[in-house]
């Protein structure tokens, strides 16, 4: 792979990748189930395919299992649909679920208050937040889902698929996942610098890649 195939290839998709950044970015002003929905399916789709995650994650919600299931039943639906790590992921759902509800002294209800921890002023603190309070998600996770909701254009989604392709590209030396912060940070710089050079936005650049790999411009 060459920087001019990446450059090609985003043209050929652009109407494509901006229609689903715009399809974000109008998240933005869902109310806080939707925002759970995308909570989830990101949580769903570490270590499973996207459409794998998504599939599970709409009949959750079309079960009316995303609030009120159990973990047992919450697994089943993602076992059906091939979602790895399934029992894992259904007691993340239900742990982040409850931390959710919980009463705060501005929303004394039981009502889910995703919208109220996302701090729309400042995304990075709002990603550090994630990565410290929610069951399941990573920096790689707080990134894709912020993206995914609209918020900040320079975080980098460091996945598998990305690391490899960023190697051949001589933009990393190693596929290896960063384990911490530090980490994280220093090759998501790499991919910012990448991505000027390239003339394509890292928010696109996932999308960009994911596409050459599977053909399709997805989530």
């Amino acid at each position: 792979m060459k920087p001019e195939e990446i450059k090609r290839h985003y043209q050929e998709k652009k109407e494509q990748i901006e229609q689903r950044l715009d399809e974000f970015k109008q998240l933005k002003d869902e109310e806080d189930y939707r925002l759970f929905m995308e909570l989830v399916f990101v949580i769903l789709s570490s270590q499973t395919s996207a459409k794998d995650a998504w599939k599970a994650t709409q009949e959750l919600d079309n079960k009316n299992l995303l609030l009120e299931g159990s973990k047992e039943e919450i697994a089943k639906v993602l076992r059906s649909n091939n979602v790895n790590y399934e029992e894992n992921k259904s007691s993340y759902l239900v742990k982040n679920r409850e931390m959710l509800q919980q009463p705060t002294l501005s929303n004394p209800t039981n009502e889910l208050k995703l919208e109220e921890k996302i701090n729309k002023e400042n995304p990075e603190k709002t990603r550090e937040w994630m990565v410290e309070n929610v069951k399941g998600i990573s920096w790689k996770g707080a990134s894709h889902f912020l993206r995914n909701i609209g918020y900040e254009d320079d975080f980098a989604i460091i996945s598998q698929h990305i690391l490899s392709q960023m190697q051949e590209l001589g933009v990393i030396e190693t596929v290896e996942q960063p384990s911490n912060k530090e980490e994280y940070l220093k090759i998501e710089e790499k991919l910012q610098n990448f991505s000027k050079e390239i003339g394509i936005e890292i928010k696109s650049l996932d999308l960009v890649l994911w596409s050459m790999k599977t053909g399709e411009v997805f989530k």
